[in-house]
């Protein structure tokens, strides 16, 4: 079967490779991808950040399978599924001890492709069947709001907490969606310098913009910028002895900042690396079939022209980016 693969060749570059998808061995699946959201991480890469070029890239995924391997028996061809892209293998110490997210065999990387893509050949342990949503692409948000889980089981949030978040891009509009809307928190602040976004925000959320002229009021500062400028803002937001839980992987960067302000001011610091164990995956698939309102859909940008879509995600005014697949 021929796929069109969308790989980053270069910083601020996309080049389709056409090859052919033979069919799935044994423990593989055929996902027909359908749409996929961009994840700072993809965006990092897309900009130069990260430059082990030529990448495929693409995990947000919601795709329908089309075939199946000799020996997978938990999905069948017809199945839509989303992935975390955390390859857990069951047996290692980090696994056994309730930590598969850290897999010691985590990068082993078990597909022929991610999903910027029209189909890829996947093995089964990174895939999760999901309900047929009426709205699909919000499927795309399942998997960054498992990470977004693990965060806050980290961060060992209450209700009774001021918490501000910064940014409010895909990861800051999840917290936003997670600890509002799934919590049902009430004080809950945003600071986002894209207006449009924030407006977007407080219409469907029950949050407020941040003050800057409230003083040592927060217990909690998130970051979720993906930029140093913003890693800046939230670290002065922070007051001594604050609490900072940080979601931006400023990879390639100068960070000695992050540090110095750590040691300065005594900061309690918490750094969420992916999404914990497969819980927080399926809680994260109830709770956006369940509290996600179809009608927040303006929310998110859906791109048919996956050029568009990177060159146009620091500048949108929607919270979050998705591609639609050609086929």
């Amino acid at each position: 079967m021929n796929n069109k693969v969308y790989y980053h060749t270069a910083p601020y570059k996309i080049e389709t490779l056409n090859n052919t998808i033979a069919l799935p061995t044994k423990e593989y699946v055929t996902v027909k991808y359908l749409y996929c959201g961009i994840c700072g991480g993809d965006y990092s890469t897309y900009i130069g950040r990260r430059n082990n070029f030529p990448y495929s890239l693409g995990h947000e995924f919601i795709g329908r399978v089309i075939n199946i391997g000799n020996d997978v028996s938990t999905l069948h061809i017809g199945d839509y599924v989303i992935s975390d892209f955390n390859y857990r293998c069951g047996e290692c110490s980090n696994c056994i001890s309730g930590k598969s997210h850290l897999c010691l065999q985590n990068d082993i990387q078990k597909f022929t492709n991610r999903a910027f893509s029209q189909y890829g050949n996947i093995h089964k342990n990174y895939l999760y069947k999901i309900p047929l949503f009426s709205f699909l692409p919000k499927a795309c948000l399942i998997e960054p709001l498992s990470c977004v889980i693990h965060a806050c089981n980290l961060c060992k949030f209450n209700k009774n907490m001021d918490i501000v978040i910064n940014g409010c891009g895909s990861i800051g509009m999840l917290f936003v969606f997670y600890l509002s809307k799934v919590l049902s928190f009430k004080n809950i602040y945003i600071n986002e310098i894209n207006k449009t976004r924030e407006k977007n925000i407080i219409k469907y959320f029950h949050v407020k913009a941040y003050k800057p002229d409230i003083i040592d009021k927060y217990d909690y500062i998130i970051e979720c910028s993906n930029s140093t400028d913003g890693m800046k803002k939230s670290l002065d937001l922070c007051s001594v002895g604050n609490n900072i839980c940080i979601m931006s992987h400023l990879y390639g960067t100068n960070t000695s900042f992050v540090y110095e302000n750590i040691c300065k001011k005594e900061l309690v610091p918490i750094f969420p690396l992916r999404n914990g164990n497969i819980d927080t995956i399926k809680l994260a698939i109830n709770y956006i079939d369940n509290f996600w309102d179809d009608d927040a859909k303006d929310l998110l940008g859906i791109y048919d022209d996956i050029y568009l879509a990177f060159s146009q995600k620091n500048i949108t005014g929607f919270n979050k980016q998705i591609v639609r697949i050609p086929h």
